[in-house]
């Protein structure tokens, strides 16, 4: 059985998204600003073009097989960055889990599009940066003409979602997640050094019991605008559905941009 997260987790989701405008960002060579279908901006290397244009056409190519199936399209925005101490590999193996609870929840009806299952590679040494991926997202979610047709739900990722995948309950949640990060430690090196170091372990503990979100995330600040905009063009009763923690959100909450994260404005 799926467990909602309670009413007071939503709002405080509601309120964590809800953030005051950013600061405006300009791009540093050899960055540019690229424009998108949905009219945002990032700034990208344009040695990243090809990669990012095979990359688009594969997700595309997924995402048309599972509607010739017949299938739902859901798109599950989980953060994937360690920014705040969270790790990559144990973000990238929640964004997995996140997308196998969506599909046994929502049944073969649906597909989930998991972001972390498409990294894009370096170029002559550089690893491709924020604005890359959200130019590739928001293509993929946008679509060319930005009308978003190919998805029908997003569903960003939080407190709840995170804490099923350490098998973390109501209480305790500290210390559930300093036993999980113990035993996995024993048998992988990469966990074993956070585990080690004192505050490596208290950021760890801290990130995924208070602020393991995509709330947190510059990344999914952008897809949240996305999907608005994406929905400003589509008629009441044919928008995206948007879901945050497992549950749908109010439609003063969906219908609000909030703080860019790798926007350019």
């Amino acid at each position: 059985m799926t467990r909602w997260p309670s009413r007071a987790a939503l709002v405080l989701g509601v309120l964590l998204f809800t953030a005051a405008p950013a600061a405006a960002q300009s791009c540093r060579a050899p960055r540019v600003p690229v424009d998108t279908s949905v009219g945002m901006k990032y700034c990208a290397d344009a040695a990243f073009d090809p990669i990012l244009a095979a990359q688009v056409q594969k997700i595309r190519a997924d995402v048309r097989a599972a509607r010739q199936a017949g299938r739902l399209i859901v798109y599950a925005s989980t953060p994937i960055s360690p920014r705040g101490g969270g790790l990559e590999k144990v973000n990238v193996e929640i964004a997995a889990a996140v997308k196998a609870r969506l599909e046994k929840t929502l049944g073969a009806g649906a597909w989930v599009l998991d972001p972390g299952a498409y990294q894009l590679t370096s170029v002559d040494g550089k690893a491709p940066g924020g604005g890359e991926y959200m130019v590739m997202w928001t293509r993929v979610l946008g679509g060319d003409d930005g009308a978003g047709r190919d998805i029908d739900m997003v569903h960003f990722t939080g407190p709840e979602d995170m804490r099923a995948f350490f098998g973390c309950a109501a209480d305790d949640v500290t210390g559930c997640l300093e036993r999980w990060l113990t035993s996995r430690a024993a048998a992988d090196a990469a966990l074993r050094r956070a585990a080690d170091d004192p505050e490596a372990r208290r950021a760890f503990v801290r990130y995924y019991a208070m602020r393991a979100s995509a709330a947190y995330s510059s990344g999914a600040h952008d897809e949240w605008n996305i999907v608005v905009r994406i929905n400003r063009k589509r008629a009441l009763g044919d928008q995206i559905a948007v879901f945050f923690d497992g549950r749908a959100v109010p439609p003063s909450a969906m219908e609000t941009e909030i703080a860019p994260g790798y926007e350019v404005r």
